[in-house]
Formats: C-alpha cells, structure tokens, sequence
C-alpha cells in the first residue's frame, strides 16, 4: 500500500491530541472512523496488513478498511477543484 491521501480536514481533530493507537505518541490526526492514529502509523499497519479487508470507491481501492484515503475528489472541466 502506498501512502495515504488524507487530505480532508475530517482528519485533523482541533479539540486536542490523543494518543495514537499504534505508537502511543499524542496525535491530532483521526482514521475515518475517529481512531487517533498518526498518519505514517496507518500507512505503516497497511503495510504490515496486506490481507486485511479493503475499502473501495468506484472500483478503485484505496486501502484497508481500517486505514484507507480520501476518495478522490470530483474536479471540474477546466481542472479546477
């Protein structure tokens, strides 16, 4: 699995860090589901989590279930977002 896409703001909690799930160190970021998770921790279980369920958009999959990105984003003609 490559890195993820977590660009939305879901992703960035500013009531405060909690601590990560994986590593124990304090983190702001949050997975989809609101788990307190760094986002190299995540990209590191996917990779350490080959078989583990996958999420899709599309047809397109965008990594496990439990840590997956973004769905890309609809941009307009002209490129714009």
């Amino acid at each position: 699995m490559g890195l993820l896409n977590w660009t939305s703001s879901q992703h960035y909690d500013h009531n405060g860090d909690c601590t990560c799930t994986q590593c124990g160190r304090p983190t702001p970021m949050r997975s989809h589901d609101g788990e307190p998770v760094h986002k190299v921790c995540a990209e590191d279980w996917n990779d350490r989590n080959p078989n583990a369920p996958r999420h899709q958009h599309d047809g397109r999959d965008l990594g496990t279930r439990r840590f997956h990105s973004d769905p890309p984003r609809k941009t307009r003609k002209d490129g714009a977002r």
